[in-house]
């Protein structure tokens, strides 16, 4: 009796010793997700995924900004209408910005300070216009080279002088991360890990430029050493690349259904074998389209890898994006562990 006594406590302190084990190394996680359409009117079936995995946190894309060569001017575009106010009033909102990487070619130092400037005010302006009660955060999105870094850093400072929110955050491409000495680290309070995009989606041999954890891993040890906290973006979506002549000629989003079948298949590509029109676009018999997504064993994969590497004890995990088809293709169990999956290490 005595013995089993023994054991049974000997069992009990293991238990205990791994409990403990397992709260001293976990981190708390905000599960977040990206809503990039300018429309804002989620659906019936978006927002009951979003309530069953308990996102509270929505990342809202308020407007682009591009380079009109006709006025010779950065302008804002595919500005934010949102026609659900009452449920986007019942989230967090983090207000993000996609400025495209010419914007900084054209602009002398002059024109960044006027533009951070206009940014801030009609962040600002949607703000009001929605009443949204509290926005903790905005967010910068441009992918950024060594020729624009220093004009785009300036716009980021400049930005923070506008007291938009106590926090200014900006996406981190992968070769960001790996190449700091020429990217730089821009100057905000944190950055957002973009784990997707990681290939040459224009070259012909690649299998999947998404999401490839043996191209992902080549970063992990960049990732650790980033002197910014970092939160995570996680890929859901999928598209076709196609290819004319072994050129890169273009993407498609989707295709209509049962379109597939009647094309050739060999391993992850469909070959085009008569002329056909999809949306006024002709594809070639001879085109390839090579179908990319972001399975379910791939990200749980890359974000294992993750897990080991990044350093960031309180961070928020966005999946890109809130669209029912997207989400459709994936089951709350999985979504789930997108999330968990960086809980405990």
């Amino acid at each position: 009796m005595a013995y089993i006594r023994c054991m049974k406590w000997c069992l009990f302190l293991t238990a205990l010793a791994l409990l403990l084990s397992c709260k001293q190394n976990s981190r708390q996680v905000e599960p977040a997700i990206y809503y990039w359409k300018s429309q804002f009117n989620p659906g019936g079936f978006e927002k009951k995924r979003l309530d069953s995995l308990q996102v509270q946190t929505l990342y809202i894309k308020f407007f682009d900004i591009a380079w009109n060569g006709t006025t010779n001017q950065a302008l804002p575009v595919a500005k934010l209408y949102a026609r659900d106010t009452a449920y986007l009033r019942s989230k967090k909102i983090i207000p993000t910005v996609f400025i495209t990487n010419e914007v900084f070619y054209k602009l002398d130092s002059a024109g960044v300070k006027t533009l951070a400037k206009n940014t801030g005010a009609l962040i600002q302006k949607y703000v009001e216009l929605y009443q949204l009660n509290s926005v903790p955060e905005i967010q910068m999105d441009c992918d950024w080279t060594t020729s624009t870094r220093d004009k785009y850093f300036y716009f980021l400072k400049e930005i923070q002088t506008q007291k938009a929110a106590p926090v200014l955050s900006a996406t981190i491409r992968l070769h960001q991360v790996k190449y700091t000495t020429s990217s730089g680290v821009p100057p905000v309070n944190r950055g957002l890990l973009m784990c997707y995009n990681m290939g040459n989606l224009q070259k012909e041999q690649t299998a999947n430029s998404i999401i490839d954890p043996e191209e992902f891993g080549k970063y992990q040890s960049s990732i650790q050493s980033y002197p910014l906290s970092l939160d995570v973006g996680v890929p859901l979506f999928d598209w076709y690349v196609l290819f004319r002549d072994h050129q890169y000629a273009g993407l498609f989003l989707s295709l209509p259904a049962g379109l597939l079948s009647t094309f050739q298949k060999q391993d992850h590509t469909f070959k085009v074998v008569h002329d056909t029109f999809i949306n006024e676009r002709l594809l070639k018999a001879g085109d390839v389209l090579r179908y990319e997504n972001s399975a379910v064993k791939l990200v749980n994969k890359m974000m294992f890898q993750l897990n080991k590497k990044l350093v960031t004890k309180n961070l928020r995990v966005a999946l890109y994006h809130c669209d029912s088809t997207i989400l459709s293709k994936y089951s709350t169990h999985e979504l789930e562990n997108f999330y968990n999956g960086l809980r405990y290490y």
